[in-house]
């Protein structure tokens, strides 16, 4: 795996985002980027843990693993099917500088597998949005190895009780178990854990503090300043467990200095770098396969969640 840290910056103009007609992402022509490498940011999109059990579409296309075999030169997020199209549509516009792919239903996490087309030590950073199947002994192993050598895992996670397939976990216990059970460190790696909470409905912008300057927030995407929870959790933060440990957004009305109330949080954990986010209605851009029921968050005017996202793929990379 490339270090993260130790890639040149590149200068990448953003891609605008708009939105268009009926709940559709439209991404505004992004030209290329000012500076270009040789060397592409490899980013994994999860679908082998139930992102699109029951209401959800958490994949940015039916073709799998390559997204590009949909349409190998997308400008739009509906020339990609999936609820969080818009999110990998915007990274392809950039394609000197990132390369995709998903991680097709069925197939585990592996860290040094030579069998496996998919093995994270092939990638630099990997996208997990709220994850309905719990990960194996193994695969919890695998993802802390893959950040500890250096890879950038965006967690995205959702509310309380929000068991879409109906096994018996959602994706709040999905992660603590991570946290706390991987074989490589279980003691609070991140100094982040996940609250169980259900947020029905509100918008913050209540950035933390010092988070201003943070490359997640002023990004080449733009300035990340609010987000949308529609069905959310939190998260918890342990600076003695972890110094690394920050919170970028904390839900509206607590404190923005305190340990509890975060709704995005960053961390290191060895050579890697870590996003937490505790709701996947921002990263829904309103589209997908048929007969789900999706609602653009991706675009809402009550936040700036594609910058999140974007900014923070950017930063797991290493680009800023």
């Amino acid at each position: 795996m490339r270090h993260p840290f130790r890639r040149p910056a590149l200068a990448l103009t953003a891609g605008v985002l708009a939105a268009g007609g009926l709940g559709t992402a439209v991404l505004a022509p992004a030209p290329a980027p000012a500076a270009t490498s040789a060397t592409q940011i490899k980013v994994l999109f999860d679908n082998a843990h139930a992102e699109t059990a029951g209401n959800a579409d958490w994949i940015i296309s039916t073709s799998q693993p390559n997204p590009f075999a949909q349409n190998s030169a997308p400008t739009k997020e509906t020339d990609w099917t999936g609820a969080i199209s818009a999110w990998g549509v915007a990274l392809a516009q950039h394609r000197s500088s990132y390369y995709l792919d998903t991680n097709p239903s069925g197939r585990a996490f592996t860290y040094g597998s030579t069998s496996n087309a998919q093995d994270l030590a092939n990638y630099d950073v990997l996208v997990i949005p709220e994850p309905n199947t719990a990960f194996t002994a193994a695969e919890r192993t695998a993802i802390m190895t893959f950040v500890k050598n250096g890879g950038g895992l965006f967690l995205v996670i959702d509310h309380d009780q929000s068991d879409r397939n109906n096994d018996g976990v959602d994706s709040v216990d999905i992660a603590n178990q991570l946290f706390s059970s991987n074989g490589v460190d279980n003691t609070d790696p991140f100094g982040v854990t996940a609250a169980y909470q259900n947020i029905s409905n509100e918008n913050t912008s209540n950035l933390g503090s010092g988070a201003s300057t943070h490359p997640v927030v002023k990004g080449a995407y733009g300035t990340a300043s609010s987000s949308i929870l529609r069905g959310a959790t939190t998260f918890n933060l342990s600076t003695s467990a972890n110094p690394a440990a920050k919170c970028l957004l904390y839900r509206a009305g607590v404190s923005n200095t305190g340990t509890s109330g975060c709704f995005i949080a960053v961390s290191t954990f060895g050579s890697g770098r870590v996003i937490l986010w505790g709701d996947s209605s921002p990263i829904d851009d309103g589209t997908g396969q048929s007969g789900n029921t999706l609602y653009d968050g991706w675009n809402d005017p009550a936040g700036t969640d594609a910058a999140w996202a974007l900014n923070g793929t950017d930063w797991l990379g290493g680009l800023s």
